[in-house]
């Protein structure tokens, strides 16, 4: 070959050569840079944006610090075969501290976000979980678990009626108003953060669950309530359940139950004329009385009477009550209904009907309630049996009224059956005629205007001849002549 052809053929080698370096090699390292740089750019807090164009590179996005940068910056200027590096897109967000992110509940149930978020993808996240995210501006800072935190926030402020929750630093802060305990305890619940967080919480529960309420009754006063009642219990269940009315002071209500009330109560009407005073308070825990019984009557008796009333749940307390004011004083019990009139230490009932009584209509009503239950003796004696006593109690408050009225006298008639001597009976009859005038007597009935006689077997009503019979002839009776 002649050293022309050969020159030729190296200076055609030599332009391959460059030819493939420039076209094939070139575009086999433009791609290599871009597959490193695109690993650069998805490796950071925040994705980048960088564009390869030949050899040359170009990032725009967001780097979370000057370190960030830095590092970003160093990892593409150390790629093999690039030439000119450009990242002056890439901003650096702001430092914050403390870093805060606020969310507010309102009492409409919306829910308002204020604050930082670290960045596009947390804000995505709480986005898809119904949290409004538009005010949230991008900021480094933020503490670890930040996400967890917020999410926690907004499920904490769900079971409330309004507040606000706060991520500031590593400290939590939850305020707001439950409506319950149950949902202050749910709003404490979600707040359970996973974490270094240093936990505040200022919930005020609208409705703590307490019962606490006084129900008092004055004999001269009726009914008065006050306090705190379960919720669909209020002054008109109460007064329903007396079966009277009741004066209300300030009254509140709460979701807490109180089981029982309603048959506690509704059982009170018929001994409300053995009390002077009654409290009832109730609790959480369930009910409990202090009563004062009327004056004159047994306290236990009061005590049994009202322990029946309210049933065992209630723990029940009796006193005895201050005496009443001078004899000759009367009253009318506002709720029973029930007149009154004070005479030697205790009250005695003045009958209904005989505001203008007629010697007729005296009769009939002392001869009605002796009909029903008969005054009662000791066997073979004067003495009265202590089961009458209740029944002398009401006859004086009908002796009371039916002693007043000018020439008003009533004769208390003794009769005994046909057993026995005649004249024993007679003398037996009226003793017990004269007992039954003495205890009237030192119940206020005007001793002058009761004449005892005693009719001994004399006026039988029945045969004498049945058990039966005889019973019925032994009896106390009460007529009005004048």
């Amino acid at each position: 070959m002649s050293k022309g052809l050969g020159a030729l053929v190296f200076v055609a080698g030599v332009a391959g050569l460059t030819f493939w370096g420039a076209k094939v090699h070139a575009v086999s390292m433009e791609d290599e840079i871009a597959a490193a740089s695109g690993a650069v750019a998805t490796k950071h807090v925040h994705p980048l944006d960088i564009r390869v164009s030949g050899r040359d590179i170009t990032g725009t996005g967001i780097a979370d610090t000057e370190a960030e940068l830095v590092a970003i910056r160093e990892e593409l200027d150390g790629l093999r075969g690039r030439r000119v590096l450009n990242v002056e897109g890439i901003s650096v967000l702001p430092q914050v501290e403390p870093y805060e992110t606020a969310l507010a509940k309102g009492v409409d149930g919306r829910i308002e976000a204020q604050g930082y978020a670290p960045t596009e993808a947390a804000k995505a996240a709480l986005g898809q979980a119904g949290l409004p995210v538009e005010n949230l501006a991008l900021a480094s800072g933020a503490p670890a678990g930040w996400a967890d935190a917020v999410s926690a926030g907004a499920a904490a402020l769900a079971p409330l009626a309004s507040g606000s929750f706060a991520v500031t630093g590593d400290t939590l802060t939850l305020e707001g108003t439950a409506a319950t305990p149950v949902e202050d305890e749910a709003a404490r619940a979600a707040l359970d953060v996973p974490g270094d967080f240093e936990t505040v919480v200022a919930v005020e529960v609208a409705d703590p669950g307490i019962v606490d309420f006084s129900l008092d009754y004055g004999a001269e006063t009726g009914f008065s309530l006050d306090g705190i009642v379960p919720e669909g219990f209020g002054a008109e269940e109460f007064a329903a359940a007396l079966g009277t009315d009741v004066s209300v002071g300030t009254l509140d209500t709460t979701y807490a139950e109180l089981p029982g009330l309603d048959t506690a109560l509704s059982g009170l009407g018929p001994v409300l004329g053995q009390v002077e005073t009654l409290t009832v308070a109730g609790g959480n825990d369930g009910l409990a009385a202090e009563a004062e019984a009327l004056a004159g009557l047994d306290t236990q008796a009061v005590t049994g009477a009202l322990g029946r009333a309210f049933g065992p749940e209630v723990a029940l307390t009796v006193s005895a009550a201050a005496p009443p004011p001078e004899d000759g004083t009367e009253r009318q019990n506002p709720v029973t209904g029930i007149r009154q009139i004070a005479h030697g230490g205790g009250w005695l009932t003045l009958p209904e009907g005989l505001e203008e009584p007629t010697a007729d209509l005296c009769a009939e009503r002392a001869m009605e309630r002796v009909a029903v239950s008969p005054i009662r003796f000791v066997t073979g004696s004067a003495e009265l049996d202590p089961a009458s006593i209740a029944i002398i109690d009401e006859l004086a408050g009908i002796l009371n009224l039916c002693t007043r009225g000018p020439g008003m006298f009533v004769t208390i008639g003794g009769h005994t059956d046909s057993e026995g001597d005649n004249d024993a009976n007679y003398v037996l009859s009226a003793q017990r005629a004269r007992a039954v005038k003495g205890a009237l007597a030192a119940r206020g009935v005007p001793s002058g205007r009761m004449i005892p006689i005693g009719y001994g077997e004399t006026e039988p009503v029945a045969d004498n001849e049945t058990e039966e019979g005889r019973a019925l002839n032994r009896r106390t009776t009460f007529t009005w002549p004048n």
